[in-house]
């Protein structure tokens, strides 16, 4: 980690171990409106997409479009639950308390449900001023946009970057920028994110300073 500047945190399942509880909600909600797939469906078809990216794909496999309010019912009910059940992935406040390098976190996910998200498990005091959404650009991951925003508005160049991403989507975006990508593997095959170019793959975060 000493040869970077930059850490780069995806949200979901990096900092927030939030993919369980979301996709089981995303599970029920697509059964709802008739599109029956097992929770590995979901977890292999929407991890790491954009919520636009999340509607265009039900559309496309349900034959319609979903129903207008669908974006807005999953973040209620999704943030519901988490206000209930969600934690901080494993060691993550270690990690973040003792990090000496300049550490940022950017994400598919909308600025608004960052905060909350980061806010519910206590570590948004870690991540003042340092929140970056693909909202904020013209392409959510898997394009780099949203990372190499997060390096300019951070000061620092692709090449000192290191970005800690947990699924194919968000390792292809940081392959895409130039930078070094650790594929954090704690619910994916390890595989998976080693095909698509991480460099360093590992299962538990309380590693991750000494990589």
């Amino acid at each position: 980690m000493n040869k970077f500047n930059l850490v780069i945190f995806d949200c979901d399942g990096v900092l927030i171990d939030s993919e369980r509880i979301a996709n089981t909600i995303l599970l029920k909600m697509l059964k709802e409106i008739g599109l029956f797939l097992t929770l590995e469906d979901v977890f292999d078809i929407f991890v790491g997409t954009s919520m636009t990216r999340c509607l265009e794909i039900v559309k496309n496999l349900l034959g319609k479009s979903p129903p207008e309010n669908f974006a807005t019912e999953f973040e209620e009910r999704t943030m519901q639950a988490f206000m209930n059940d969600v934690h901080p992935v494993q060691g993550i406040h270690d990690v973040l308390s003792k990090l000496n390098l300049s550490y940022c976190v950017a994400s598919n996910s909308s600025h608004k449900w960052i905060e909350k998200a980061l806010f519910v498990i206590d570590l948004l005091p870690y991540f003042s001023e340092k929140i970056f959404s693909a909202t904020e650009v013209s392409r959510s991951k898997p394009y780099p946009d949203v990372f190499l925003y997060a390096a300019e508005r951070m000061g620092f160049s692709p090449k000192d970057c290191v970005v800690i991403e947990d699924t194919p989507t968000g390792v292809r975006a940081g392959v895409d920028t130039g930078m070094t990508v650790f594929g954090y593997a704690e619910l994916i095959n390890p595989e998976k994110l080693r095909a698509v170019g991480a460099s360093v793959l590992f299962n538990d975060m309380k590693l991750l300073p000494k990589l």
